[in-house]
């Protein structure tokens, strides 16, 4: 499952960039081990960058690519290669889920455990479950909701163009008013379209090439936002592309979001299970990741 060589520390990552990352591997799906400031600091630099050399041809524009992967991302990885294959084309793939921090807490206690030694594994997994509950092992979680408001106030401070494509119905446009209202960013940093199927991808793609963001952010849902941008990315003038599942659901002000105390604990998802319990086929991924990570 996680790899021993994986945990150290890593003085340039896959794609050249030199910011002392720590790189962790779950069923051959590549994380990134740090906290936000860091994965802030990394986007911020490549937009940087980005700026400062301005390539003439798109395709050498390939924006970066962020994905925030949680618990759900590897039981699909699982069952489908395709989307496995996606996720290697990332340049970040963040901790979105205190499922997979209790993996590698648990991954880390059990290297030496002989594998027929699994009820001794099971009590390692329940404490380490019980610690997370307490608040601890939390530094490497950046949740991709978390990231996305982040990411707009960097945009603020920075004056960077923020484009909110797709969420149902008006919720792109009334995310980015949110934004604006709260961090005071003037309108011509911010685009936004309901994306498919209201407009079809080409009219997309103009829209978003034409408005030049610097951070595109894609909320068509899991999955499906993963392979619009890679069936996408050398076709995007943007600097920064990152799926956020349904964050604006919760910044357009349609959800309500947990509260703090259920976050801290890692208990969002079962919140979100009792205000929505439609979603719990979805929900059913959990039990089923935890007893991969117990069995594997």
């Amino acid at each position: 499952m996680i790899q021993k060589d994986t945990f150290l520390a890593k003085k340039k990552s896959k794609n050249g960039d030199c910011f002392g990352l720590n790189y962790w591997e779950i069923f051959d799906i590549r994380l990134f081990g740090r906290g936000m400031s860091q994965v802030l600091k990394t986007i911020d630099g490549w937009l940087a960058a980005k700026a400062k050399n301005k390539p003439t041809s798109l395709k050498l524009r390939r924006p970066r690519w962020v994905a925030t992967v949680n618990p759900e991302f590897v039981m699909k990885t699982i069952r489908d290669n395709n989307f496995k294959e996606l996720l290697t084309k990332t340049d970040l793939n963040v901790v979105d889920g205190v499922g997979l921090i209790w993996a590698k807490e648990l991954g880390v206690r059990s290297l030496m455990l002989d594998r027929r030694n699994f009820i001794k594994k099971i009590l390692i997994g329940v404490k380490v479950g019980g610690e997370i509950l307490r608040g601890k092992h939390k530094e490497g979680l950046v949740t991709g909701v978390d990231l996305m408001g982040e990411l707009v106030k960097l945009a603020g401070k920075k004056k960077y163009k923020v484009f909110f494509l797709g969420g149902f119905g008006d919720r792109a446009e009334k995310t980015a008013m949110y934004f604006k209202s709260k961090f005071l960013i003037s309108n011509f940093q911010f685009g936004w379209c309901a994306g498919e199927p209201k407009f079809d991808n080409d009219q997309v793609l103009e829209k978003i090439n034409k408005f030049k963001p610097d951070i595109l952010l894609v909320a068509y849902g899991m999955k499906k936002q993963e392979e619009w941008i890679y069936q996408n990315l050398n076709k995007l003038d943007v600097g920064v592309v990152m799926g956020v599942g349904r964050s604006f659901d919760y910044y357009s002000g349609d959800l309500k979001r947990a509260p703090e105390i259920w976050r801290k604990m890692g208990m969002e998802w079962l919140y979100s299970l009792i205000k929505e319990p439609k979603r719990f086929k979805r929900q059913l991924e959990l039990p089923k990741f935890v007893w991969k990570v117990l069995k594997d």
